[in-house]
């Protein structure tokens, strides 16, 4: 037996039209200062006030949130008492509604009793519906279960990971008007989250044929469409397909889980501040090619990519699978290049000095991540660090 999860999804233009229909009159809404100094909260708001619907607004969720920011918003909610909840924001935004609904469901939880083995959890929804609205193109947390909050460890604010079935919101309204905005190094990392959620969801040990299908799809997206948009930022057709692979890639690991890129990118982001997806996409290719460099009857890394070059039409279906498997790496990196993503951590602007100083906490990190676990290919305390310096000095991974 296996499962796929999934909200309600509207999407396309004018996808915000929704809201009229869904259930609720009191709205608590959580998003970010520059989420309101764009514009894109009024665009919402004058749809609530359109639909007759009352709102009251939380504007403090920060980028990789802190869990008392989180708590200082669930009692808002609480005092509020509304029957909707609506994320508007990117991952950030999103992790933080999802945890503060959970802790307005059930006031008597604390964060910590957010976990896959808690029963009471799948009443979720009794008081409020989630609504999640997504204005970033990558981190798919539209879709997913988990919520990503830093806590305060060893004077460091690690991610941790509050996830359960019922985490996940109610509906997705994934409208392409609140991406059109975005600036070319957000819309380049966010995009490369999501690449690097398909590529692992692929490879992971809890792939399923639906996340396979989810991740394809977003792959052939991101490559058609990502140069697209990064050329016309104005392209709303790009802009609506950027956003529709971002949610499928959301479904694709949300359903079988990310592996060793989403580790290194965790911990490289807690220490360096590096923005996430730029973090993981850099590690991507490192580790891919770290999966592919193992004999394992149970590693399907090498038959799985070259399934993948093979239906995007990247080579050749007689060709011999390590081939093609690695042509998806060469693709990977192909429009790393085309676009001016960073090929290395050293490119990133990371001084070497600071990775020796911090690779000991780095590799610690590593095996307090869930993510650690669930690759083709598992990793010791030595690999993480080849792992971590290969991918500093942009080196092919050979071990």
């Amino acid at each position: 037996m296996w499962y796929f999860y999934s909200p309600g999804i509207i999407y396309g233009e004018d996808a915000l039209d929704f809201i009229e229909n869904i259930p609720g009159q009191k709205c608590f809404i959580i998003t970010d200062k520059i989420i309101e100094e764009l514009g894109y909260l009024k665009i919402l708001t004058d749809k609530l006030n359109q639909f007759g619907k009352e709102y009251t607004i939380n504007t403090e969720a920060k980028p990789d949130p802190h869990e008392p920011d989180a708590l200082v918003a669930r009692q808002q909610c609480i005092n509020y008492g509304p029957d909707l909840i609506i994320a508007l924001g990117g991952g950030s935004v999103m992790d933080t509604a999802k945890l503060v609904w959970a802790l307005y469901e059930f006031p008597e939880m604390n964060a910590d009793d957010l976990h896959p083995f808690n029963p009471e959890l799948y009443n979720m929804g009794k008081k409020a519906k989630l609504v999640a609205i997504p204005t970033t193109s990558g981190t798919g947390a539209e879709t997913t279960n988990v919520s990503v909050i830093s806590r305060l460890i060893n004077n460091i604010w690690k991610k941790h990971f509050f996830l359960h079935k019922s985490l996940m919101p109610t509906f997705a309204i994934v409208d392409p008007i609140f991406p059109k905005g975005m600036p070319k190094n957000l819309t380049m990392d966010t995009a490369f989250d999501a690449l690097a959620h398909s590529l692992e969801g692929i490879t992971s040990q809890w792939k399923n044929e639906f996340t396979n299908a989810m991740a394809l799809k977003a792959i052939e997206l991101i490559f058609k469409f990502l140069p697209l948009v990064l050329k016309d930022g104005n392209n709303i057709e790009a802009r609506d397909f950027m956003h529709q692979a971002a949610t499928m890639a959301g479904l694709a690991f949300g359903n079988s889980q990310a592996q060793l890129a989403h580790t290194i990118g965790h911990s490289w982001g807690s220490v360096f501040h590096v923005p996430h997806g730029r973090a993981v996409g850099v590690a991507l290719p490192y580790v891919l090619q770290y999966s592919l460099n193992i004999v394992d009857e149970n590693n399907k890394s090498e038959e799985i990519l070259a399934k993948v070059a093979k239906q995007l039409g990247w080579i050749n279906w007689d060709q011999d699978n390590k081939i093609a498997a690695n042509m998806v790496i060469e693709k990977v990196k192909e429009l790393q290049k085309k676009i001016g993503f960073p090929l290395s951590l050293k490119e990133i602007g990371t001084p070497k000095k600071e990775v020796e100083k911090n690779l000991d906490e780095l590799v610690t990190m590593c095996f307090e991540d869930s993510t650690s676990v669930l690759g083709p290919r598992s990793a010791s305390g030595e690999e993480f660090r080849k792992l971590y310096l290969y991918a500093y000095e942009g080196k092919n991974v050979d071990f």
